[in-house]
């Protein structure tokens, strides 16, 4: 006769660093490889370009990054904690039947506003004070890759934190 074991639930504050740690990594992976293959031929990559420009460059990458991740991640890690919890493997556990409505999508938007308004705003102190700033390569990257990893981290506890309120 087979003995079934279960893991025992997880704690949500250590549900949420773990879920925070790991989204870090894999932005981390993803901005790097990415920022990394679309700059890989170039001799520089500026700080900023004049508006529709589509090369490379700081200003837009923090653009890019807060669109996409704060839209992108929040709509992946919301739906991922409410069925860990409604499989009852986070502690509290939430019942099935429990509907989260446009929680993700509020929650998105917010976190839209808290990474769009600074990616701006430094793209633009960027374009006023240092219109000429120049980076290599692998700077570029490593900066674009810290930022994505940090992003990631703060916006992933901010999501799991939020399914609490459930």
């Amino acid at each position: 006769m087979a003995t079934v074991v279960t893991a025992a639930p997880i704690a949500m504050d250590a549900f949420v660093e773990k879920q925070a740690r790991t989204d870090a990594v894999v932005n981390i992976v993803l901005a790097g490889g990415i920022n990394y293959w679309l700059t890989r031929g170039l001799a520089f990559v500026p700080g900023t370009l004049p508006p529709g420009d589509t090369d490379p460059s700081l200003g837009g990458t923090l653009v890019g990054i807060a669109v996409l991740m704060s839209i992108l991640l929040t709509l992946i890690v919301y739906p991922v904690t409410v069925s860990q919890r409604k499989a009852g493997r986070v502690v509290p556990a939430l019942p099935a039947d429990t509907r989260v409505g446009f929680a993700p999508f509020l929650l998105a938007l917010k976190h839209l506003a808290l990474t769009l308004i600074p990616a701006v705003l430094i793209g633009m102190v960027l374009q006023a004070m240092a219109p000429d700033l120049r980076f290599a390569p692998l700077v570029f990257v490593a900066i674009v890759t810290i930022i994505a990893a940090v992003l990631a981290y703060f916006m992933s506890k901010s999501t799991t934190k939020a399914t609490l309120k459930l």
